[in-house]
């Protein structure tokens, strides 16, 4: 039985649940290969399957990490 296809806006919606929570807080490498600059966003999925360590990355999903990942600085 094949996948049930989803809709443009419902997957823009798993992408940015994927790629919404982390940036590569440094230069990350995967298995010797340069797979993140610092700054990319990470897939979440990379993180809780321990691809990328957890050190390696920041979470955007903060009010302080939000103003990183808009380049902006917040305080408070």
């Amino acid at each position: 039985m094949a996948d049930t296809p989803i809709t443009a806006a419902q997957f823009r919606e798993v992408q940015g649940d994927e790629y919404g929570q982390y940036v590569a807080a440094q230069t990350i490498f995967v298995d010797g290969a340069r797979a993140f600059n610092e700054g990319d966003p990470v897939p979440a999925s990379h993180v809780t399957r321990g691809v990328v360590a957890e050190d390696e990355v920041k979470s955007i999903t903060t009010k302080a990490g939000k103003a990183l990942a808009a380049g902006t600085t917040e305080k408070g």
